[in-house]
């Protein structure tokens, strides 16, 4: 008989994951930004929009080294580990350049977030940065929608469970995976889009944007790790 794990429990096995915890993390800063956008009191507004900031510079720690893991999957595609066709494994191969690039021009203003060093330099580098962002996630919906477009459903291939009977796994993302990180991208495409004015969206429309990408995201996470469990 299963054993029923109460919501505190779970959520507390959730957030014990960096994974989580950084979506844990980044849905309280989306609350914050709504909160502090919707609030009349400009004193309360501020508080909600500090605590926002602070959010932000915090989950920032968590991605302080992905750029290695963004330059170390392009090295990969290169090396022809991808299955995918020619086509996805090009987008594929410029979008994880340009987060790689993103990732790493960001830690360089990193310290001036924290009031450590300030630097003339900080709102240039960082809006190239965004850019290259903005780009990323254009590439990621490109491939998506290519794939959704183009490809047929994933295949199916036996695989082994841990007593050794065969079940049947998908080799891809599903439809509804693709049209899941379709929506999740376009959400979180407002974040650079507004930061470079190339997308006119407010800091309310920026905050709901967040908290529905986040959830999305979330969901996944909270899927695959109790799978894994």
């Amino acid at each position: 008989m299963a054993l029923v794990t109460s919501p505190i429990k779970q959520l507390a096995t959730f957030t014990s994951q960096t994974a989580g915890l950084e979506k844990t993390l980044r849905l309280i800063q989306a609350t914050s930004q709504v909160v502090g956008e919707l609030t009349p009191d400009k004193t309360v507004a501020r508080q909600w929009l500090t605590a926002r900031d602070q959010l932000a510079l915090g989950r920032r720690y968590f991605r302080l080294l992905d750029f290695y893991g963004c330059f170390e999957r392009v090295h990969g595609l290169l090396a022809g580990s991808s299955t995918q066709g020619g086509i996805l494994t090009t987008i594929e191969m410029a979008e994880y350049t340009f987060l790689g690039l993103y990732l790493l021009l960001e830690n360089l203003t990193i310290l001036h977030d924290m009031n450590v060093y300030h630097v003339s330099w900080y709102k240039p580098l960082l809006t190239e940065a965004n850019k290259f962002w903005f780009y990323a996630i254009i590439l990621s919906i490109t491939r998506a929608t290519w794939a959704l477009l183009f490809t047929s459903a994933p295949t199916v291939t036996p695989s082994k469970t841990e007593k050794g009977a065969k079940t049947p796994a998908a080799t891809g993302p599903s439809k509804s995976a693709l049209v899941k990180g379709i929506v999740i991208n376009a959400c979180d495409l407002t974040l650079p889009g507004s930061f470079v004015g190339w997308v006119p969206a407010t800091g309310l429309q920026i905050g709901i944007a967040m908290v529905v990408s986040t959830l999305l995201a979330g969901h996944n996470i909270w899927v695959a790790q109790r799978q894994a469990r």
